[in-house]
């Protein structure tokens, strides 16, 4: 045996997913913590624990010298780097390998050929392995220009260094060009280190397949079937299955074969996987290959019954592989979905903030560190949890994980949870035709992607924030006084218009009848007498475990809430959750029709109206309230800036979360047009333009390049035009 103590070299889910099995083969395990992580469950669940410096993971997660520090402070003797930040740093896996330490992965060689996409195609061509037509971007602009003609358009712009979609760009015409390669380069730069990009043809309509392969220092080649990742959002894979529709039983042995050579080709050892595009006429290029674990390997586990870590720690103690090609057997289907802490009706803008409650779905594998008081930090990827089933057709698989979408609960952080359960239930992705251009191609401000909170949920919040649910029995619940709120569709407290938080006003009445049941009205702020829906009968109210479960109209459901104040509820309701928030309505309205909203603690809403004088006369009058739900969408894309009325033609640019100033493409005094970029911020490891929400002069510029941000801090002034 070469090691009984292994450190894992990473954070989060997959420290948890390696310490499983490490510790099922009776090996010590060693967990690193940077400071923005000393609480995390991965740090609890190791036998040892060492931090390794601030939250950056420049500091931490990638400071080769403090994890080498931590082995020889520990004694272990092996290091498993997960996936991401030193996994397929060639520099590392020499460095541990020079101290005497065993790397569970290739050789540093191989992981830096294949390391660099412009020499891994060339390493492959070279073994007989189809490559998709590109160049690398190299010299000046001149230069990458006329290689991108040689390539012709549509072309897409990757990091030569890293993969996961970062520094990923696709150029369909010469004019868009500059811009774009500017942002491929500060972005892979950023997450890789190298601003290095090479340039390949864009094949459109094509699948992204990639192959499991298995090695042994012995000489043993093997692979494990496809996966299908071409559900993709501005490349990031979204949901990953296996097998893929696309892939019979002939082209899964072509391709696999093709890999197994290719294995041969460069002396590979270990677990690793090559990606490749596949076209309509079943031809297929070779793009990449991850010299690692994959994000999505638990896949391939589900049908093959066999644990991939498993299979690293021991070819990684030098043990032959213990079966051959002809044993591989593959049952089912399996089917992941990545879930990110990120507002899908706001351009999938990252979120940080506090999970108040977390509860995994029964009946499916669940991969996460996530539990109730979870922080989610901005200085990691966004990804966190991963939803698996496995069932014995396709069909059936689907149906788990829609149900399983419905029965997580993850309240107090935005997530991308419902929309990845209408990516399940879309027809094109239930006919498994979905190509990576589908998301590209989808309106996802359509209908299908679009949810509106329930009867049930309004009704849920209304209660809660009604005080209705303060009463621990109904007979207490009888005495409590008939409420009146208003029901504000919107989005949370950073997103407030200058008349409130937004949409249109609601009336919301809460009465309770003779025979203990409630009725609650939901009605437009406009609305006349005659105009008025029936009021919802609400009964067989139960409240018990975070949980409130009443029938609306003779429909009984259970909803998950988490109300961290008095003032604010979320509700989870099937895969979507949505947050209220209790506000203040002043006066009838405004000389625009408008409602004038405040909320009771002024600290959380920005942007709102002040009392008008004759508003303010009133404020001693009986005041109902207003609650303000997450139905309509903030904005169209990550690039809209949130913003702050500093005045009456003035807006506040704000942060929308916590990251660092990359680029100021403005000036103060210049003239900006609707969505143009005021502002490139960097945060999760992805980069984000701020844009002007419509045209006007750029104020006072607050901030610099390379400033560090909190979220909601303004960082310029625009005066509207």
């Amino acid at each position: 045996m070469r090691f009984d103590t292994l450190l894992i070299a990473n954070r989060g889910e997959i420290a948890l997913r390696v310490m499983r099995t490490a510790r099922r083969m009776g090996l010590r395990t060693v967990a690193v913590y940077s400071d923005a992580d000393a609480a995390s469950l991965h740090v609890r669940e190791a036998d040892l624990a060492v931090r390794l410096g601030p939250a950056e993971a420049n500091a931490s997660y990638r400071n080769i010298e403090a994890i080498l520090d931590a082995c020889r402070r520990t004694g272990a003797q092996a290091v498993h780097p997960g996936y991401g930040f030193l996994s397929e740093n060639a520099a590392f896996a020499q460095a541990v390998a020079d101290a005497g330490l065993v790397f569970v992965g290739p050789s540093a060689r191989v992981i830096d050929l294949m390391g660099n996409k412009a020499q891994a195609k060339a390493a492959m061509r070279e073994a007989g392995v189809p490559t998709v037509p590109g160049a690398p971007a190299s010299g000046s602009d001149a230069q990458v220009l006329e290689a991108v003609r040689r390539v012709g358009y549509p072309v897409i712009l990757k990091a030569a260094a890293g993969g996961g979609g970062r520094g990923m760009r696709v150029v369909h015409e010469e004019s868009a060009l500059p811009e774009l390669l500017r942002q491929a380069r500060s972005e892979a730069a950023s997450a890789f280190g190298s601003d290095e990009i090479i340039i390949e043809r864009a094949i459109e309509r094509a699948r992204h397949i990639e192959i499991q392969v298995l090695c042994d220092e012995h000489g043993h080649q093997l692979h494990l079937g496809e996966r299908d990742c071409s559900t993709q959002r501005r490349f990031q894979k979204v949901i990953e299955e296996a097998p893929s529709p696309a892939v019979d039983a002939s082209l899964r042995h072509e391709m696999g074969e093709i890999a197994r050579k290719a294995c041969a080709a460069i002396g590979y050892t270990g677990v690793g996987t090559l990606e490749f595009l596949l076209g309509a006429d079943r031809s297929f290029y070779f793009m990449e290959m991850n010299t690692r674990l994959q994000v999505e390997h638990g896949v391939t586990e589900l049908i093959t019954g066999l644990d991939l870590v498993d299979q690293q720690l021991r070819g990684a103690q030098g043990e032959p592989l213990g079966f051959a090609q002809d044993d591989v057997r593959f049952q089912g289907h399996a089917i992941e979905l990545r879930v990110c802490a990120e507002d899908p009706a706001a351009g999938f803008m990252p979120q940080v903030g506090r999970v108040d409650r977390w509860r995994a779905a029964p009946d499916v594998r669940t991969d996460t560190a996530l539990e109730s008081g979870t922080a989610v930090s901005p200085y990691y990827d966004s990804m966190v949890a991963k939803v698996l089933a496995v069932a014995p057709s396709r069909d059936e698989c689907l149906g788990k994980l829609v149900r399983a979408c419905e029965r997580t609960v993850l309240l107090g952080v935005r997530s991308n949870l419902g929309f990845l359960s209408r990516c399940l239930q879309h027809p094109m992705f239930r006919a498994g035709e979905a190509t990576t251009g589908f998301l590209g191609q989808e309106d996802l401000h359509g209908a299908h992607w679009q949810a509106q909170p329930s009867a049930h949920a309004e009704t849920v919040a209304a209660l809660v924030l009604g005080g209705m649910t303060a009463a621990p029995n109904a007979a207490e619940a009888r005495l409590c006084p008939t409420a009146e709120l208003w029901l504000v569709p919107s989005f949370d407290t950073a997103s407030a218009t200058r008349h409130g938080p937004g949409g249109e006003a609601r009336r919301v009445s809460i009465a309770h009848r003779a025979d203990g049941s409630l009725n609650v009205g939901v009605h437009a702020a406009a609305a006349t007498s005659d105009d008025a829906q029936a009021p919802r009968h609400v009964d067989s109210l139960h409240i018990a475990d975070g949980e409130i479960g009443c029938a609306v109209d003779g429909l009984y459901r259970r909803l998950a809430f988490f109300s961290p104040d008095a003032d604010s509820v979320w509700v989870q309701d099937g895969a979507d959750a949505h947050r209220y928030q209790r506000v203040t309505r002043f006066g009838s309205g405004n000389s625009d029709g408008a409602q004038d909203l405040v909320s009771r603690h002024r600290s959380d809403v920005v942007g709102c109206a002040q009392p008008s004088e004759r508003s303010a006369r009133r404020i001693a009058q009986p005041i109902p309230r207003v609650l303000a739900s997450d139905a309509t969408p903030r904005c169209a894309s990550m690039a809209s800036a949130d913003r702050q009325m500093i005045g009456d033609a003035t807006l506040g640019v704000r942060a929308p979360m916590s990251g660092r100033v990359i680029a100021l493409p403005v000036k103060s005094g210049g003239r900006v047009e609707a969505n143009q970029p005021l502002v490139v911020m960097e945060s999760m490891k992805m980069e984000m333009p701020l844009c002007a929400p419509g045209a006007g002069v750029v104020g006072q510029i607050l901030v610099e390049v390379g400033s560090q941000l909190s979220a909601g801090q303004v960082l310029m002034e625009l005066v509207a035009e």
